[in-house]
C-alpha cells in the first residue's frame, strides 16, 4: 500500500484505504494522511500544509486519530485499511490478509474471526466490557483531578520560593539586581520543565479517556448481520486500548510528586560581585521507600521480544533464562538445541549449539554459566563463558542420573532430575540426595535456591505443587493455587524475591520467601504469556523475563 504523500495517476488499480480528496480534483490517487471533520477533506502530508495555511483554526486528526475520521470503520485494518479478518494467535493481532502475508507468516496459529466471535456477544468477558471501560475512565478521571491539586501545590511551591527570593533581596544592595534577574530566570526554566510533564499527563489522560469513549461507542452501536463479528472487533481493539490505558494510569502513579525548593547561600552576602545566583533551585520528589524482599509486586506493560535465529529449523522452546552482570542474557533454547546470548536490548548476539537438547541452566560466577544437558542415556554439566559477546565452551562433567533442572548457591550444584534432588560440587562430586519426590515419569523437577541458602524451592508438574525445603531437605511448606496449574521454572531474585511459573494456567505468581502463600499473580495470559516455561528477574531493570513453550518469542514483563 502507498505511504507518505507518493502521488500516481487516479486510473491506477492502486486502493488507499482513504485518498486524499485535494489530490482526487487533480485526478491524482495519493494515500490521505490527515482528516479535517470542518471541510469533510481527506489530506495526503503535502495537502495538510496547504489546508493549514488556509484554515488555521481547524482541528485535523493524523492516522493515530484514525477512529476519529469520518467514515472509519472498526472491521478495517488500522494499518492497511482492509477488512479484517483473522486473528494472530501467537501475538494476540487482529489481522487482515495483507497483516497475514506480511507480518504474520511464522505465526504458528492464525484463527478466523467467524470462528472466534461464534457466541461471543453472550460471554461475560463481552458484557462486561463497558463496565470495564467506565471503571477505566473513571480511574483518569480521578487522576486527572489528583494532577490538577498537584498542579495548584506546584504552583504554591513556586510562589512561596518566590517569595523567599524577594525577601533576601531586601536585605543586600543594588549589584544583586542582575543576581536576583538570573535566579528567578532559573526557577522559570525549571517551572516550565514541570508544568511541561504535568500538563503531559494531564493531555494524556484526557486523550486516552476520548479513544477509550469513542471504540465503546462503536462498538454499542453495532447492528446489522455482522453485528458478532465486528463486537468481537471492537471488544479486542478496546482490551487493547483498556491495557495501554492501564499502562498509562501506573507510569503517572508511579511518578513523585514534583515541587520547587530554594536552598539560600548565606556566603553570598560578603562575596557579592563573585557569585552569578543569590541561591539555587531545584525540584524535589516524593522518592518511594527501597524495595525490600517483602514488597509485592505488579505488572506495569509486557512486550515480546523474538529470540528466533535464521538457523533454527523448529520453533523455540525457551526452558532456561539468566542474567549475566553485564546484563546480558544466556537463555536455552531446547528445540533448536542451542543456549543463545542475548543483549540488554533482547538481540540474540550469539549462540552455542549442543548435540543434544540442553535443558536448564544458570549463572555461577563472573560470566560463567553452567548448562544441563540430559537427552536419551546421556547426562552431563557444560559450563560456558561469555567472552567479547561469544559464548565459549569449556569443561563438563557427566552424572548417572537424568539432569532436567541446576541451581547453585556459594560453589555447591542442585540439580533435579524427575524424582529426585541432589547437591554436587562445582567440578562434579556428588555430595548427597536432597530431597527425593515420588512422582510421574516423565515430568520435570524444577529448582531454585534462595540467596542465603537456607531455602531451596521445587515445583511438581504432576501435582501442582510449589515444595519449599530446608538445606537438609526436610519439607518446610507446599504451596497449591488455582492460578498455578502445572508449576514449571522457578526463580529466586538477588534479594529473595520468589517467582514461579504455572504451565497450565499461562500465569508468574510472586509467592512469600517461606513458600507458603501465593502474594500475587503478577503476569498472565493478558500479559502475552503462553505455557510459560521459565522466569527470571532482572533487578536492574525491574523486569521479568518469561520463556513460552513452541513459541520464538520471550515474554519481558515490566514490575512496579
Amino acid at each position: 500500500m502507498a505511504t507518505g504523500d507518493s502521488s500516481i495517476y487516479k486510473g491506477s488499480d492502486l486502493i488507499h484505504d482513504f485518498s486524499c480528496s485535494k489530490c482526487e480534483e487533480d485526478n491524482l490517487n495519493t494515500e490521505a494522511q490527515h482528516f479535517c471533520p470542518q471541510c469533510e477533506h481527506y489530506l495526503c502530508a503535502k495537502c495538510v500544509n496547504m489546508h493549514n495555511g488556509y484554515h488555521k483554526a481547524h482541528i485535523v486528526y493524523g492516522r493515530e486519530d484514525i477512529q476519529k475520521w469520518a467514515g472509519f470503520s472498526m472491521n478495517k485494518c488500522d494499518q492497511h485499511g482492509n477488512k479484517l479478518e483473522a486473528s494472530c494467535d501467537d501475538d494476540q493481532e487482529l489481522c487482515c490478509s495483507v497483516c497475514v502475508a506480511l507480518n504474520h507468516r511464522q505465526c504458528s496459529s492464525i484463527s478466523h474471526l467467524p470462528d472466534l466471535a461464534k457466541g461471543f456477544l453472550k460471554t461475560a468477558d463481552f458484557i462486561q466490557l463497558p463496565a470495564a471501560v467506565d471503571e477505566m475512565r473513571s480511574r483518569l478521571d480521578e487522576l486527572k483531578s489528583t494532577r490538577t491539586k498537584d498542579q495548584t501545590s506546584l504552583k504554591d511551591s513556586y510562589r512561596n520560593v518566590l517569595a523567599e527570593i524577594k525577601a533576601l533581596r531586601k536585605k543586600i544592595d543594588q549589584i544583586l539586581d542582575q543576581l536576583e534577574k538570573k535566579t528567578i530566570e532559573q526557577l522559570d526554566s525549571l517551572m516550565e520543565d514541570l508544568e511541561k510533564s504535568q500538563e503531559e499527563d494531564l493531555d494524556m489522560c484526557a486523550d486516552m479517556q476520548d479513544r477509550l469513549k469513542t471504540l465503546i461507542d462503536k462498538l454499542q452501536q453495532a447492528t446489522g448481520k455482522h453485528k458478532e463479528i465486528n463486537s468481537y472487533i471492537g471488544f479486542t481493539k478496546c482490551q487493547t486500548k483498556l491495557n495501554e490505558a492501564k499502562t498509562v494510569v501506573q507510569e503517572i502513579q508511579r511518578r513523585p510528586k514534583e515541587c520547587i525548593r530554594f536552598n539560600s547561600d548565606e556566603s553570598v552576602k560578603p562575596f557579592l560581585k563573585i557569585f552569578n545566583h543569590i541561591g539555587y533551585v531545584d525540584s524535589v520528589y516524593s522518592i518511594p521507600k527501597k524495595t525490600d524482599v517483602g514488597h509485592v509486586y505488579n505488572a506495569q506493560s509486557s512486550t515480546f521480544y523474538s529470540v528466533k535465529i535464521e538457523k533454527d529449523p523448529y520453533c523455540c522452546n525457551i526452558v532456561g533464562i539468566c542474567v549475566l552482570p553485564s546484563g546480558d542474557l544466556v537463555i536455552v533454547d531446547r528445540n533448536n538445541k542451542r543456549v543463545k546470548l542475548l543483549n540488554e536490548q533482547y538481540k540474540v548476539i550469539g549462540h552455542c549449539d549442543f548435540p543434544t537438547p540442553p535443558q536448564h541452566l544458570l549463572h555461577t560466577a563472573g560470566e560463567e554459566i553452567a548448562v544441563a544437558v540430559s537427552y536419551g542415556f546421556l547426562n552431563e554439566v557444560h559450563f560456558l563463558t561469555v567472552t567479547r559477546g561469544q559464548l565459549q565452551p569449556g569443561r563438563k562433567f557427566t552424572i548417572d542420573h537424568k539432569c532436567y533442572s541446576i541451581a547453585h548457591h556459594q560453589g555447591q550444584l542442585y540439580v533435579g532430575s524427575s524424582d529426585t534432588l541432589y547437591q554436587y560440587t562445582i567440578d562434579g562430586q556428588m555430595i548427597r540426595k536432597i530431597y527425593e519426590y515420588s512422582s510421574h515419569p516423565f515430568s520435570e523437577f524444577m529448582c531454585a535456591v534462595s540467596p542465603d541458602g537456607e531455602r531451596i524451592y521445587v515445583t511438581t508438574s504432576d501435582k501442582s505443587e510449589l515444595i519449599t525445603l530446608d538445606k537438609g531437605g526436610q519439607v518446610l511448606s507446599t504451596l497449591k493455587d488455582p492460578d498455578l496449574r502445572a508449576p514449571n521454572g522457578v526463580c529466586v531474585s538477588p534479594i529473595g524475591h520468589v517467582f514461579v511459573c504455572g504451565f497450565e494456567s499461562h500465569t508468574v505468581l510472586q509467592v512469600d520467601r517461606e513458600g507458603r502463600k501465593k502474594l500475587a499473580t503478577v503476569a498472565r495470559k493478558a500479559d502475552r504469556l503462553r505455557h510459560p516455561l521459565s522466569v527470571c528477574f532482572s533487578e536492574r531493570t525491574s523486569c521479568l523475563i518469561i520463556g513460552n513453550n513452541d513459541s520464538n518469542n520471550i515474554t519481558v514483563v515490566k514490575l512496579y
